[in-house]
């Protein structure tokens, strides 16, 4: 599933530049802003967001529907856990 696939992103995080853990605590301290079942969309280059910004998803129950990675670049599209 590419990430053109979604139609309305409703925050774009971009953690690019940024090491770990920034780019967690970007999508965690932004995840309030976005409302039940919105799309967030992810880049960042730090590779332990690999395992930490799925981890996160996991435990607080939104769904990651896409990981991917290109040329060192890592791309998150999460949806918010529905109420």
């Amino acid at each position: 599933m590419k990430d053109e696939q979604f139609d309305h992103i409703h925050l774009f995080i971009n953690a690019m530049g940024v090491k770990c853990p920034i780019p967690s605590m970007k999508v965690r301290l932004s995840m309030p802003k976005v409302p039940p079942g919105g799309i967030v969309k992810v880049i960042t280059e730090a590779p332990h967001s690999a395992k930490s910004i799925p981890r996160y998803c996991q435990n607080f129950g939104h769904d990651l529907l896409l990981f991917e990675e290109k040329n060192g670049v890592f791309t998150f599209i999460i949806q918010k856990k529905k109420k």
